[in-house]
């Protein structure tokens, strides 16, 4: 039996027991080979851009005698899998700017899922608006942490309905600060220190220093705080 990292053990608790999962960006297969020992799923489609990730995979898999339930796919994000194909869609491991470019190549198979899980490891707003702009639905989150760095985890599924998120939900995740776990705290703390040392070396500047950019990127910071000091405020009040 795999045992999976934390981050890939929040991701695969996410996952509803299912008939297919499509793994895009597989890695070694460990998830696959999880949800399939575990009877989470009966079939996979492990999908990766590159050979190599995808032939570790295969042999990891075939060490579980797992072959004849998965089919590997040497595939561009989603470009290998048909519209209702995958139940759920795994895209995790990568940035939110890839991510977003990888739904968006094939939005309808992204629509098609009963529910795609995201873990993206940068540009979190922005995945978040896009989701949210293209009719996508919240139904979980969490946060993980790996190798010092604090991941969101997220769990969609398309709804066809606008949702309205406020610049905090956006940037924490609105089902994060709902729950207000440790981590949330440990995150906050840390965004505070790295934004308000930032914001002290620019506001030491003088004169023909302090250009257009430089107050542009003062006030991106101020709020910034501003939105941590939001979220704290909601965690207060949700912990009496």
């Amino acid at each position: 039996m795999i045992k999976l990292s934390p981050r890939l053990q929040i991701i695969y608790d996410m996952v509803p027991k299912c008939e297919t999962v499509a793994d895009v960006g597989c890695d070694h297969g460990y998830l696959t080979i999880s949800l399939l020992e575990n009877h989470i799923v009966n079939k996979a489609i492990a999908m990766d851009v590159n050979k190599g990730p995808l032939e570790s995979a295969k042999v990891n898999v075939g060490q579980a005698n797992l072959l004849d339930q998965v089919s590997f796919r040497l595939s561009d994000g989603l470009a290998k899998l048909d519209e209702a194909e995958a139940d759920v869609i795994c895209i995790c491991g990568m940035g939110g700017a890839l991510i977003k470019r990888i739904l968006d190549a094939r939005l309808m198979v992204a629509k098609s899922a009963k529910a795609l899980i995201l873990e993206p490891q940068s540009e979190y707003k922005a995945l978040r608006e896009y989701l949210v702009d293209n009719g996508f639905q919240f139904l979980d989150e969490s946060l993980c942490t790996e190798e010092g760095k604090i991941y969101p985890i997220m769990k969609v599924t398309f709804s066809g309905e606008h949702t309205e998120l406020s610049d905090a939900e956006l940037e924490y995740g609105p089902i994060i600060i709902e729950k207000s776990p440790d981590l949330l705290q440990s995150l906050l703390e840390k965004n505070k220190r790295e934004y308000t040392s930032i914001l002290n070396k620019l506001e030491s500047l003088q004169g023909e220093e302090v250009t257009d950019p430089i107050q542009h990127r003062k006030a991106i910071l101020l709020n910034e705080l501003e939105l941590i000091k939001q979220v704290e405020l909601k965690r207060r009040k949700s912990h009496g």
